[in-house]
């Protein structure tokens, strides 16, 4: 046992670990259109014989704009050597909508339509799967503003309604509302990470604290809690489905806990174990804060990515290799997701014990958001 948390993964992933998370996790995020285009996509050419998708979005606000982006969904391989195994299946990764100009759709690759009076249609798409992306049309990096999406209204690419379309048949998409545009009294908009936390709040991840003088807080520099960081990563999934255990798999965890369901399925995805006891029962401490070790496993096991190989030398002057969470520490910095505190001399260090704060947890949170879309 570690001072952190058992290492130890449960035997078998469950459904949803092993069908959603596995590399088709979000696309959310108001730094998505920032990304590169990326390659590997299969080609969606335009046919005359084709078919149609249309739909409509509602919460635009007067004078505002927003365009919807078709992206074909990848068909995932099996390799011979493993027909059965759905754990060796791979998903190309899906390319994040261009950042330039009015629905500006890369040829072969996405198709773009602007929502026009509430409304939008594609015509002539090939016969295909297909995900539908929301977004402003040329986002603006310095604004605060509500979250990109996949619709309808969803966090999770692979919690995102998937379309079939036949030549011929026109499909119509669910109705999808934008989120709309939040934040906290206690975020002004030159705080460091004011927009991750805004994106936070757009998603409905986060809903902060509702206060004696009707205003809505944040609390930034406030540590993380245990139980809060669960209810995070279960409204980063989506909420998916799930109904708790009648036993608590956490004695200190009661099944009447405000936070019972969420903590239960962190549990259930094995993204936390808890710490084992002298008595063969485990505990979670719900409210005790996050260290940023912590956080970089539970984002780790989240992401599925007990595959990689470890790296040869650390990032980080103060995670040794040996460290028993070196492997998920690297990972987080391979990604981008933290970059840890620059030296001046060519060192980072990356405080392994050191409480995240919640502002901090956003942008975590909005980065992941970004690098699961654009990682194999």
């Amino acid at each position: 046992m570690t001072r952190v948390e058992s290492a130890r993964r449960g035997d078998q992933p469950s459904r949803w670990q092993s069908q959603s998370r596995r590399a088709t996790a979000a696309a959310s995020g108001l730094l998505i259109s920032s990304l590169l285009m990326g390659a590997g996509l299969p080609s969606v050419p335009a046919v005359e014989d084709g078919g149609q998708i249309t739909g409509t979005v509602s919460g635009i606000e007067a004078g505002g704009s927003a365009c919807v982006y078709a992206l074909p969904v990848a068909v995932p391989t099996v390799p011979p050597e493993a027909p059965d195994s759905s754990a060796a299946s791979t998903l190309e990764p899906i390319t994040p909508p261009p950042a330039e100009g009015p629905c500006v759709a890369t040829p072969g690759v996405v198709q773009s339509q602007p929502v026009v009076d509430g409304s939008y249609t594609f015509e002539a798409l090939a016969p295909g799967s297909y995900r539908l992306y929301l977004d402003d049309p040329q986002p603006d990096e310095s604004a605060v503003t509500g979250a990109p999406q996949w619709l309808p209204g969803k966090v999770l690419k692979t919690s995102a309604e998937t379309l079939t379309v036949e030549a011929g048949n026109t499909v119509v998409a669910p109705g999808a509302t934008v989120f709309p545009v939040r934040s906290f009294a206690d975020v002004p908009r030159d705080l460091q990470f004011s927009r991750e936390i805004s994106w936070l709040a757009s998603t409905g991840i986060s809903t902060g604290w509702n206060e004696k003088n009707g205003s809505s807080t944040f609390r930034p520099v406030t540590p993380i809690a245990r139980d809060a960081m669960a209810v995070f990563i279960y409204r980063l999934a989506g909420s998916p489905e799930y109904t708790p255990p009648i036993v608590s798999p956490f004695t200190d965890v009661p099944t009447k806990s405000k936070y019972y369901k969420e903590i239960s399925w962190l549990s259930a995805e094995r993204i936390s174990t808890g710490w084992a006891q002298a008595d063969k029962t485990r505990i979670f401490r719900p409210l005790s804060p996050v260290a940023r070790d912590a956080m970089a496993v539970f984002l780790y096991r989240f992401a599925d990515r007990a595959d990689l190989k470890k790296l040869p030398a650390s990032p980080f002057d103060d995670v040794a290799t040996d460290n028993v969470y070196f492997k998920e520490i690297s990972w987080l910095a391979s990604t981008g997701i933290s970059g840890g505190w620059s030296h001046g001399n060519g060192t980072r260090s990356f405080r392994p014990y050191t409480a995240v704060n919640r502002d901090a947890m956003a942008a975590f949170m909005s980065r992941y958001a970004v690098m699961i879309n654009t990682q194999p």
